[in-house]
């Protein structure tokens, strides 16, 4: 006969019940006192002591009740990842909404949807029919361990705990084993439902393109092989497509064979560079199209290739030309087709700027050009011209990070150099939105927000406050009928306090630009500024106002004037104006042109961008050698160069090598090592402009060789091989350096740089393995071909020219992702299915009733006691301690008695006894009738007092004792009394 008890007791740290032996020594050390009064009173403070730590160790011990509960929460995991046909997820769902028909009213169940990640579909609650399935987890990878993971998380502790798995079993990221392990820790059951193809589904063709390879290196001018495997469920006619960088090579059709078909291809290589190849199978009724393409890359190597992107038509001719006489490849473009992938920019080996302006580059580009140079190695120069550095807009860009200059230029003087004061019309008709295209005009009539004219001058207001140097003037006078002045003219570098202040400028009212300008005027006038100027910008037009003699009163002042046409207005009359006031006349087509325009007009009027000067240029260092003290500059002699007419202004950053200066003490000559390339800066020009007499000089060809020759990268170094291989979720990244005996070299910082088509990098740090051997794992990229640059630093040496680590060997590879293992596989992992369950003792289902069948494991419902427990332990440990200290008598535990029935419910309160009097008080009445036993009665008051007569002296015998109150009877009684109170007072002591 079996008998289970339907509570039982449990303990969570059952090692602290040893504690438990503790308790015979503690009822031998407190057995009853017998200094304690009262028997009572010594059994309840040991009964108190035993209580407190019977509950301190049950609490240590985290005693809990627990009793059976027979519901059960099953948590459906069910996979909708791109390996799960249509049909088998139609299958997946029927099968759930049967098994939710068919579960016990108490039982309850959740959802969850998962395949590169896990959602929570549906809570654990008491459902019986399937709701409508809206979550949409990644579908290009199947993770089954993180999906069972949150399965776990959503079972509650109490109950019976399930997981039904409806999965095709194939795995792409994470290991799925280890959650089921953790399942089986918690006594969780793990079925599963395998979801398999349909049977008619065989009869589709299914193609993939399994791998393709290439030679990762050759030589300028090989034909390299392109190896591609196609596999094919069954036989099929396909099509096969080569691609090289992009451009169809051939389109040949083939006839696939059940299994692996190998074909080949060939590519002449005839650019050096990186090149990529794709590969395309097409077929009728493919199943999955994702997995149709693959991809290879080589690297060729040959002389220098270097992009020149010329700012006008031949102004790079004789560089060119020069360039070619050094022995590399140039190739000549305009910044419109400039590459804006970095693959196709890898092909090169070096960019050189010539007068490209920075409205030309967008930021995307100009981001893409320093990542080509910080993340992948290549060389970067940029020469000067009226459109280059800071009057090509280049303060604060993407690009002026990655030159050794800074495009600010700091004033060295103490006085300003100009003195900007920007008159903007802020009538009511600056007010309205400013849409060119129809469609967003449309768009904002239909909106609150938009792009007001007004906020367009703000911007363009604060671009041009960012050239200003710090002790430039400016000034910002708005208009409408009247002038208000938003920024009074004087230093002003605080770029936020300048925002707050054109912030508050609000379109309305006429235009009155003669109050505008005569504002302007006023606050110029005595402005201790070389270069005087204002800038007009209006949409209107006014010809109110005494003009002429403003604009003689500029002329006097040394003011000079240029207006912006902001659209509408009286174009002929500002073009007038500003030609009359010494400036320049700037149509904007578009609002949006403003901005940019602001930009240039302040930079052209402030002028110390551009400095146009005849003057010879002169070695940073000086010394018996000049010629010797930079690469560049060697073999070159410089005493015979003849002089520039100008160049553009900079500063060269702290971290820069300034090889020649102007002599103004400005940079003509600045190189820098930026991540893992070099960037120079030539600040004059290298065309008819500024160096006409450069293109004749002997030495010409010779420097501007060697100036690009110094951004070349390294070319690829035999001391470091370098393996990179995709597989499954991760990247795996090998490296071996040797030293010159081609022995491994370690203790060296080697690093990967993994870059994407949109120059994106990921940087990587390997760790060493072995002598000379460094390895690192990472998580796998997204589908495509990336560029990997490879580099091994010696932390114990510098660089000649930075401090940064040197540079020991360095290599260019690609790395090829392939399209996702979730579109490799044909057939379901029905193996890994099965050792799920197993290690669960779980089963696989081929029926929707099989799972809710009761199991012989039934849950249990805890409740905690050991908190209860503390706090009980915690409450009479204070009055275990009052127990044995405070003496209580029998007359206190009848009154405690007394007080605790007076208020339980129901009892019926009698009167109080009278008091006993103290112990003092029957003392004191004891001892006063003794004293009234010995004291004789008081004479009558009726008789006379007689006097006896006289007698002779006799002896006096002492009266015979009384034998009723006999006085020495008396005195021993009240002794004894006291005797006998004075022995329990001791005893009390005691």
């Amino acid at each position: 006969m079996n008998f289970t008890l339907p509570v039982s007791l449990s303990f969570l740290y059952p090692a602290w019940l040893w504690l438990l032996l503790l308790v015979p020594l503690f009822i031998a050390l407190g057995w009853p006192e017998k200094s304690l009064p009262d028997r009572r009173q010594r059994w309840v403070g040991l009964g108190l002591r035993l209580l407190v730590l019977l509950g301190l160790v049950l609490g240590l011990a985290g005693a809990q009740l627990e009793r059976p509960v027979d519901t059960v929460t099953t948590v459906f995991v069910l996979d909708v990842s791109d390996s799960i046909p249509v049909e088998a997820q139609a299958q997946a769902k029927a099968f759930l909404r049967q098994a939710l028909a068919e579960k016990p009213g108490d039982d309850q169940a959740a959802i969850v949807l998962f395949g590169g990640d896990a959602l929570v579909e549906r809570l654990p609650s008491q459902m019986d029919a399937m709701p409508s399935l809206s979550s949409i987890p990644v579908k290009s990878a199947t993770d089954i361990e993180s999906a069972l993971r949150l399965a776990l998380a959503l079972l509650p502790n109490e109950g019976g705990s399930r997981i039904v798995l409806l999965s095709d079993g194939q795995e792409t990221t994470g290991q799925a084993r280890r959650m089921a392990e953790l399942a089986a820790a918690r006594q969780v059951e793990l079925s599963i439902y395998p979801l398999t193809p349909p049977a008619g589904e065989n009869d589709q063709s299914e193609v993939l393109v399994e791998q393709i390879s290439a030679p990762t290196e050759a030589r300028q001018g090989q034909t390299v092989p392109v190896e591609v495997t196609v596999v094919a469920n069954q036989p099929a006619d396909a099509t096969l497509r080569f691609f090289a960088d992009g451009a169809l090579v051939e389109s040949r059709p083939v006839r696939l064979n059940q299994g692996r078909n190998r074909f080949s291809f060939t590519a002449p290589l005839d650019e050096p560079g990186f090149h990529r190849f794709r590969v395309e199978a097409e077929t009728a009724n493919d199943i999955r199209l994702q997995n149709n393409r693959g991809e290879a890359f080589t690297t060729v190597f040959g002389p220098p290739r270097v992009l020149l992107v010329e700012g006008a038509a031949g102004e790079v001719e004789a560089l060119a030309a020069a360039l070619e006489a050094a022995g590399m490849e140039t190739n000549v473009i305009q910044p419109g087709v400039l590459p804006q992938t970095l693959p196709d920019l890898a092909v090169f080996d070096a960019v050189v700027l010539a007068n490209v302006p920075a409205e030309a580059l967008p930021p995307d580009t100009q981001t893409l050009l320093a990542g080509y140079v910080r993340d992948l190695g290549r060389g970067l120069v940029m020469l000067g011209g009226p459109e280059s550095y800071g009057a090509g807009g280049y303060l604060r860009s993407p690009l002026e990070k990655a030159l050794p200059v800074d495009i600010e230029i700091r004033n060295q003087s103490r006085e300003p150099n100009i003195a900007l004061v920007l008159a903007v019309d802020k009538s009511g008709s600056m007010g309205a939105c400013h849409c060119d295209d129809p469609d967003l005009r449309q768009q904002y009539s239909r909106t609150t927000s938009g792009l007001p004219k007004i906020d367009i001058a703000k911007e363009a207001i604060f671009q041009a406050t960012q050239v200003l140097g710090d002790l430039d003037y400016l000034g910002v006078v708005a208009f409408d009928s009247a002038a208000r002045w938003a920024l009074e003219t004087g230093p002003h570098r605080d770029l936020n306090a300048v925002e707050q202040a054109i912030g508050g400028i609000t379109a309305n009212g006429q235009t009155n630009i003669f109050a505008g300008l005569t504002a302007a005027e006023e606050s110029l006038a005595d402005a201790p500024a070389r270069v005087k100027h204002i800038i007009l910008l209006t949409d209107g037009w006014s010809t109110a106002g005494a003009y002429d003699q403003l604009l003689a009163r500029f002329t006097d002042a040394g003011i000079t004037l240029s207006v912006v046409a902001a659209g509408g207005g009286s174009a002929e009359y500002l073009a007038g104006l500003a030609e009359d006031g010494g400036g320049k006349y700037y149509p904007a087509a578009t609002m949006l042109d403003v901005p940019q325009i602001f930009l240039k007009e302040t930079i052209r009027a402030a002028g110390n961008f551009i400095i146009e000067e005849p003057f010879l240029p002169a070695p940073a260092v000086t010394g018996s050698d000049s010629r010797a003290t930079s690469p560049i500059l060697r073999g070159v002699d410089l005493s015979s160069a003849p002089p520039l007419l100008g160049y553009n202004g900079s500063t060269a950053k702290a971290a820069a090598q300034v090889a020649l200066l102007t002599p103004r003490g400005d940079p003509l000559l600045a190189t820098w090592q930026y991540g893992l390339g070099r960037s120079a800066a030539w600040t004059s020009d290298f065309s008819g402009r500024w160096a006409q007499e450069w293109l004749d000089w002997s030495e010409y060809p010779q420097l501007v060789g060697q100036l690009v020759n110094w951004t070349l990268p390294t070319p690829g170094d035999d001391r470091l091989d370098v393996t990179v291989t995709s597989s499954g979720g991760e990247v795996t990244l090998e490296a071996t350096v040797l030293d010159e005996q081609g022995q491994g070299r370690s203790f060296l910082d080697v690093s990967a740089h993994i870059l994407a088509d949109d120059g994106t990098a990921t940087e990587i740090e390997l760790q060493p393995t072995g002598p000379g051997r460094y390895q690192a794992t990472t998580s796998r990229p997204e589908e495509g071909v990336y560029l990997a640059q490879i580099t091994a630093y010696d932390t114990a040496e510098s660089d000649a020219e930075s401090s940064e680590p040197a540079p020991v060997a360095g290599r260019t590879t690609g790395l090829v992702v392939a399209y996702s293992p979730e579109y490799a596989g044909l057939e379901p992992d029905l193996s890994l299915l099965d050792d799920l369950a197993a290690l669960t003792g779980g089963r696989q289902l081929t029926d929707p009733a099989q799972t809710f069948v009761p199991t012989p494991a039934v849950g249990r419902q805890t409740r905690p006691l050991w908190p209860s427990l503390l706090l009980l332990a915690a409450l009479l440990f204070p009055l275990d301690v009052a127990v044995r200290r405070v003496r209580l008598g029998r007359r206190e535990w009848q009154q405690a008695h007394r007080w605790l029935l007076a208020r339980l419910p129901g009892h019926q309160q009698t009167p109080p006894a009278e008091p006993s009097p103290p112990i003092h008080s029957e003392l004191f009445e004891a001892r006063q009738r003794v004293r009234q036993r010995y004291t004789a009665p008081p004479p009558a008051a009726d008789s006379p007092v007689i006097a006896p007569p006289p007698k002779p002296s006799a002896p006096i015998e002492p009266p015979a004792p009384s034998p009723a109150s006999p006085p020495e009877k008396s005195a021993d009684q009240e002794q004894d009394t006291l005797a006998r109170l004075r022995a329990a007072k001791r005893r009390a002591k005691r």
